[in-house]
């Protein structure tokens, strides 16, 4: 008789958090690398404001703010330009 893969805790808990997700978002989320990104990923998106929680009734309701997402996407953009100038500033004494 095969043995059962054992489950980590951060499996459990993705499979607890997606419950009422679909099977293909459910499966990605509980593999052994999903489940890490998704649990190191979620608690971002709410911080940056991205995803926000609220509870009615004793039920959770996810809501997911896009106009809110474009912000913190174009924010990355410019950072990310920023530093890439001065990478190239650093390494290359005749730029400008």
């Amino acid at each position: 008789m095969a043995s059962r893969k054992k489950t980590s805790y951060t499996q459990r808990i993705a499979q607890m958090a997606t419950m009422g997700m679909p099977a293909p978002v459910q499966k990605v989320a509980t593999s052994q690398l999903g489940s890490r990104i998704f649990l190191l990923l979620i608690p971002i998106l709410i911080a940056t404001g991205i995803i926000s929680v609220s509870f009615s009734g004793g039920m959770p309701t996810v809501t997911f703010n896009r106009d809110r997402a474009e912000a913190v996407g174009r924010e990355l953009e410019t950072d990310a330009l920023r530093a890439a100038e001065r990478v190239r500033q650093a390494n290359d004494p005749t730029y400008r």
